[in-house]
């Protein structure tokens, strides 16, 4: 079965409507043209938009300093006007993220990087986490008692995720590339989250029958959107959440709820 994310961004979506919307204005800060990064803007652009949130993006050279770009978002910090404070990532490879990620206010965090760098720190939970979660209690998906693999480690989703369901007390483990047995681990989860960025492709005969998959990897390839599994043709025996489609609309909604929680 195809797990399809707009049913439930859409019900979030919804419920937002009918919230009355801040006043202050998301501020996005986007360093250089990364594709998927200007997928991603577009559509929480679109989204704030039907909200009716004010939407300001800051749109920055790519060799720009690490300093500067610290005092953009200082700015940001400072002015009342704004509620919420995100900064696009991937960013450019001579910017430390771990630096600018530190430097949003905790208050304007809406993306949880506060979340990410401290793992005591609950505020505002990364919209990515919150998307995966919620897709499977909204396919009412049983996480508890399943043997659960995320294959990758990386800053955004994979470790995250991992501390995430580790506080459930879930059976969650890490799967990466140089792991002895693999595929037989990769076989034998009833739940895998697929997140390497475009590392490795996937296909329905690398996860048993019954399992359920998560592909949370999103990579511009020849002008198109995919991600880490390949899935035209997809058994029904399978769950997926693919790309696109799958937990991309449901990580903006999740977003914008962060906004309103603030």
């Amino acid at each position: 079965m195809i797990l399809k994310g707009y049913k439930l961004s859409n019900h979030i979506i919804s419920d937002l409507t009918s919230r009355h919307a801040p006043t202050q204005a998301l501020a996005v800060v986007q360093v250089g043209d990364d594709p998927v990064s200007d997928l991603y803007v577009l559509k929480k652009q679109e989204m704030a938009a039907k909200l009716g949130i004010n939407f300001r993006l800051i749109k920055l050279n790519q060799d720009i300093l690490e300093e500067e770009l610290k005092g953009e978002i200082e700015k940001l910090n400072e002015d009342l006007a704004i509620r919420g404070i995100l900064v696009q990532m991937p960013l450019p490879a001579h910017i430390d993220r771990n630096v600018i990620a530190s430097c949003i206010d905790p208050k304007k965090d809406i993306d949880g990087f506060h979340c990410i760098l401290k793992s005591d720190y609950f505020k505002c939970l990364p919209p990515t986490i919150l998307a995966i979660d919620e897709i499977l209690d909204f396919y009412k998906i049983d996480k508890f008692n399943k043997k659960i693999l995320i294959v990758g480690a990386g800053f955004l989703v994979g470790s995250p995720l991992f501390s995430f369901w580790e506080r459930k007390h879930l059976d969650v483990s890490f799967l990466l590339s140089k792991d002895q047995g693999y595929n037989r681990k990769l076989k034998d989860a009833d739940i895998v989250v697929v997140a390497t960025g475009g590392g490795r492709e996937f296909g329905p005969s690398d996860f048993k029958r019954g399992a359920t998959v998560i592909d949370a990897s999103t990579v511009s390839d020849e002008g198109k959107i995919r991600g880490d599994v390949q899935w035209q043709d997809w058994p029904e025996d399978i769950n997926l959440a693919p790309v696109p489609g799958g937990i991309g609309p449901v990580t903006v909604a999740m977003l914008y709820r962060n906004f309103f929680d603030l």
